[in-house]
């Protein structure tokens, strides 16, 4: 049977220092808003317009929204393969497409590097497709680490067992 030997468990990594920082700031901006707008003479506040008043709090929410997206972001593992979150986007990844999994000392957040999938001859970490794995943000230090380890084990046992 090919799958014997395959991990069956779900893993999920997700950015924890990212987290903290979005809810965090998240509160700042609400509240240094709020304060803001009070502390503004009310024979100013009066003469703002609805719309202005909607473009003002437009802006506020998609500052929210782009924190948010960014500390949603994930990796997943199973035996099928890596399901991962950049920001709003869900991509699928077979294991028979992942190359390697990396995360060096100067990079961000861990590199998914993948075979073409358009058939090219595969020769070099340079010819592979790279993904970003925004869900595994160096800042998490050794749980970062931990993670890219957990993948790589678990695509080094999809290749053992294929």
């Amino acid at each position: 049977m090919a799958d014997q030997g395959l991990d069956h468990s779900v893993f999920v990594a997700r950015p924890h220092v990212v987290r903290v920082i979005t809810i965090i700031t998240t509160a700042v901006l609400c509240a240094m808003a709020a304060i803001g707008w009070f502390l503004l003479p009310r024979e100013i506040r009066v003469l703002f317009t609805v719309p202005q008043l909607v473009t003002l709090l437009g802006i506020l929410a998609l500052l929210i929204l782009g924190m948010v997206a960014l500390g949603r972001s994930y990796v997943r593992a199973d035996a099928t393969g890596l399901t991962y979150r950049n920001g709003l986007r869900v991509h699928a990844v077979p294991w028979a497409r992942v190359h390697k999994i990396i995360l060096r000392s100067g990079d961000p957040w861990a590199l998914l590097l993948m075979t073409p999938s358009d058939g090219r001859p595969f020769e070099v970490d340079l010819d592979a497709d790279r993904r970003q794995l925004m869900g595994i943000q160096r800042v998490d230090g050794e749980l970062a680490t931990a993670a890219v380890n957990e993948l790589r084990l678990r695509h080094r046992r999809f290749l053992e067992a294929s």
